[in-house]
């Protein structure tokens, strides 16, 4: 009765207490691998370029990497008098991953000379925003109302760019 009993108890117990080795998946860990691998990947995918209009004042352009019928990397470029913003796209089974925002700004408007730069790195997972770095790689927290703001704002814009790399118009018009 004992070890009918000793079984059960051992059944129940977490694997990562029975099993020290054993660990959960770190969804930021993972996000950082599939990164690293549609990087070391991009050149074998199908790149298609599209123009971006209203996007920004000086216009811009979109790279995306299609491996198959899927998108797997985005690049959008948006030109301004001041600078320029870059917002890089990972995606994984058909779902936004990973978005990599980086502005840089002019020492004179027009003069191309980047004076300063600056990043900030968005997580998702299962279509929610999991972890926000802003530009002084600190966590933003969740409960900050910009925080939400940029899901929406990330999850709608990286929908509209992947359903515009995939048509065959030249141009991807902005929504707003």
């Amino acid at each position: 009765m004992k070890s009918i009993l000793l079984v059960i108890v051992l059944l129940s117990v977490p694997t990562t207490f029975a099993n020290p080795g054993a660990q959960a998946e770190d969804p930021i860990q993972s996000i950082r691998q599939h990164y690293a691998q549609i990087n070391s990947s991009a050149a074998k995918y199908k790149k298609v370029k599209k123009e971006l209009s209203g996007f920004s004042a000086e216009g811009g352009e979109l790279v995306a990497y299609f491996h198959g019928p899927s998108v797997m990397k985005m690049v959008a470029t948006y030109f301004g008098e001041s600078g320029k913003a870059s917002e890089e796209y990972y995606f994984w089974d058909g779902k936004l991953i990973f978005i990599l925002s980086t502005d840089f700004r002019y020492d004179k408007p027009l003069s191309g000379k980047v004076a300063r730069k600056t990043q900030n790195r968005f997580y998702f997972g299962n279509d929610k925003l999991i972890r926000w770095i802003d530009e002084n790689a600190k966590e933003v927290a969740s409960d900050k109302p910009e925080y939400a703001e940029k899901q929406k704002e990330y999850l709608e814009s990286s929908k509209q760019l992947s359903d515009g790399a995939r048509s065959k118009n030249p141009t991807i018009e902005s929504n707003q």
